[in-house]
């Protein structure tokens, strides 16, 4: 009988502190102003606006920002005017996205985000712009699958033991295969034919592609021993990823932030990616750093970002590469050969001896992005600072 008493108690404290949550559905804010804003001293600035929608009304009217104007103004009376263009897909098809440019804005005065939108003035507060830190070095490793990338930083001059990394990566790949046939079009008989090149054609072959998520990653480096980063972890990318074809580059960019950006940041971070989780601050709890200064009673959301931003490329070789087998091809029979010719496939290989034509042609087909690379995402403009190449970086 102790024991079930027991269990019983038990069951209860479990269960005591859970209450179920009912929003207010019909009184959620609607049309309240969001920014997203990245404001980089000595570089290009962005800004992006958003209003928030109610999920509870089952129409919705898009907030016109035909109207809205960005700028970011200094304390001596300068002003650094956004130019927009649309961003988004779907519901966010008219939020606008505005660039900066702060490239020659003084380090030494302070900043303010300003915005006019939806009939209003809302105005971030005033800001220093802390001096950037040190990146002492980017480095590459790697295991069985995964090449790992890796930076030191030093906490500079304003240290504040907060720093904001972020990447952008670009690389050199070929396509899966060069092109060893020529294939000639008969209109008259609506049939092709095949004949084998003298030199593979290559013109295809290699390109490259460039990739920025976007993502920042805010770190605390407070509780160490050093006044900075040594080792930290960035990014990671399998070994069979194109991005080992011959040369990769990362280019990484850091900067000082404030406890206060870095506190929001996480926040953010965190009830983003932190899923159903008991510790999830909630949205409610992610104070910014904007105002409406024509209408004090009027919400914003979002922050303002001021920072002065140091960036370092490294690049690696082809060493880590794990060959994958080309993609799969189609061999089709002949009468097949016209209609794949007129959705881009094309001949790649011949097929393998002893095969049975009756129930498969001579030759492998593949899509366009099997043999272009620009295809599978990529360009053949070469990025102007490619010669500058220094395995690990160094």
């Amino acid at each position: 009988m102790r024991k079930i008493l027991l269990l019983l108690a038990a069951i209860l404290c479990a269960t005591a502190c859970i209450y179920p949550y009912s929003p207010e559905l019909e009184e959620a804010p609607e049309g309240v102003l969001s920014v997203d804003g990245n404001i980089c001293i000595g570089s290009t600035s962005t800004v992006r606006l958003g209003t928030l929608l109610s999920l509870w009304k089952a129409e919705w009217k898009p907030a016109d920002f035909s109207d809205a104007r960005v700028w970011v103004e200094d304390d001596a009376g300068g002003e650094y005017p956004g130019t927009s263009a649309p961003y988004g897909y779907g519901y966010g098809w008219n939020q606008p996205a505005y660039t900066i440019d702060t490239r020659n804005a003084p380090a030494d005065r302070r900043y303010r985000l300003c915005i006019e939108a939806l009939g209003d003035r809302f105005v971030s507060d005033w800001n220093d712009v802390l001096s950037p830190p040190r990146i002492r070095d980017i480095s590459f490793s790697a295991d069985e699958e995964n090449v790992f990338v890796s930076v030191s930083v030093d906490g500079g001059e304003d240290g504040t033991g907060y720093v904001l990394l972020s990447y952008e990566e670009t690389w050199e790949f070929h396509a899966d295969y060069p092109l060893d046939y020529q294939v000639t079009y008969d209109s008259m008989t609506d049939m092709v034919a095949i004949s084998p090149l003298i030199l593979s054609d290559y013109s295809r072959y290699w390109c490259w592609q460039s990739v920025s998520t976007g993502r920042v990653y805010p770190v605390d480096y407070t509780g160490r021993t050093e006044s900075g980063l040594s080792g930290y972890p960035l990014a990671s990318f399998s070994r069979r990823d194109n991005r080992n074809h011959r040369r990769y580059c990362i280019n990484v960019t850091a900067r000082s932030i404030s406890k206060d950006s870095y506190r929001f940041l996480r926040n953010l971070e965190e009830n983003t990616d932190g899923g159903d989780n008991l510790f999830t601050p909630n949205p409610g709890e992610i104070a910014g750093n904007l105002r409406c200064e024509s209408n004090p009673e009027r919400t914003v959301l979002g922050y303002a970002l001021f920072s002065f931003a140091t960036s370092k490329r490294a690049f690696l070789d082809s060493r880590y590469l794990k060959p994958s087998p080309p993609a799969a091809l189609d061999y089709p029979l002949a009468n097949f050969y016209t209609g794949l010719w007129k959705i881009g496939y094309l001949p790649l290989v011949e097929n393998k001896p002893g095969y049975d034509p009756k129930v498969e042609g001579p030759y492998g087909w593949g899509p366009r992005r099997c043999y272009d690379c620009t295809a599978a995402g990529g360009t053949q403009t070469k990025p102007d600072y490619w010669d500058d190449f220094r395995a690990d970086g160094d």
